[in-house]
């Protein structure tokens, strides 16, 4: 079997499982909207906060996420209103995101989903970390990417849950990772189903594509510095021993990503006792 005809196939289950997914969640209308409006430079305040009001639920989560450790407001925001004008439009558009891929990780309440949930959350905290620390022109982009980096694997594991727990227990014993794995028993990999939700969102390109190549960032074709956060930050979650996949003895500094980004083993070590810190906080907030 030639390697186009394997990569034809590849495709054709993917597009397959897609297509038979019911589960890839629409936006709701409101977060829609909502977006749509951050995006419009003729959009108003005012007119946004009566968007977001209407869904009580998209408005808990912006006012939890806001007041969580990583926004470190001095005062607690208690108001929709007030997370629009204290954040601005460009924050508030990437807290609607955040907010977006926590719904993904909420449909399943086992051990397993709340795992790749701690994973995913971690890496958004390394990826603005590491992007403050290379000067990257937009920090919350890079914090949005690494939370939604591996939004496909809870698709897999409600859409194809028999094969996917196999995989979960190989990866929990040290066998391979997630990405071998799930290339060996489908052809295609979360990275694949993640970049597929991203597009079905209206997320921008960067984010499509740094979540589509955060296993092989190198090959990025139009956004490579975010791609290569993303990736860092993932191995930086790898590192610490959060999620299935660990390996405390990573040598981070010598990623190709790290080297592409020139972080040196200085500041490795600072964004290391920056994001332990940052973790436990996070992760208070969020039990």
């Amino acid at each position: 079997m030639s390697s186009i005809q394997t990569v034809e196939e590849s495709t054709l289950k993917l597009s397959t499982l897609i297509a038979q997914v019911s589960d890839l969640p629409p936006l709701p209308h409101a977060v829609m909207k909502a977006m749509e409006m951050t995006l419009d430079p003729n959009a108003s305040i005012r007119n946004l906060q009566q968007v977001i009001f209407q869904d009580q639920a998209l408005s808990a989560k912006i006012l939890r996420i806001v007041n969580s450790p990583m926004y470190c407001l001095r005062r607690e925001v208690s108001t929709v209103s007030h997370a629009v004008s204290v954040l601005g439009l460009e924050t508030v558009k990437h807290v609607i995101m955040a907010a977006s891929a926590e719904q993904v990780f909420q449909g399943a309440k086992d051990l397993g989903t709340k795992l790749m949930s701690d994973h995913s959350w971690g890496t958004a905290l390394a990826a603005r970390a590491i992007a403050r620390r290379v000067r990257y022109e937009n920090p919350e982009e890079a914090l949005i990417c690494g939370l939604m980096h591996d939004i496909g694997k809870p698709i897999l594991l409600q859409n194809l849950r028999s094969q996917y727990i196999k995989i979960i227990s190989g990866v929990y014993k040290g066998d391979s990772t997630f990405h071998k794995m799930e290339l060996l028993a489908f052809g295609f990999s979360h990275v694949h189903v993640g970049a597929l939700l991203a597009q079905k969102w209206n997320f921008p390109p960067q984010l499509v594509e740094a979540v589509g190549y955060h296993h092989n960032p190198c090959s990025a074709p139009s956004y490579g510095p975010l791609a290569n956060i993303v990736n860092l930050a993932n191995m930086f979650m790898i590192s610490m021993g959060i999620g299935f996949e660990k390996s405390n003895d990573l040598n981070l500094e010598k990623q190709p990503s790290a080297e592409f980004l020139n972080l040196n083993g200085v500041a490795i070590a600072a964004i290391t006792s920056e994001l332990r810190e940052a973790v436990q906080a996070t992760a208070a907030m969020r039990s």
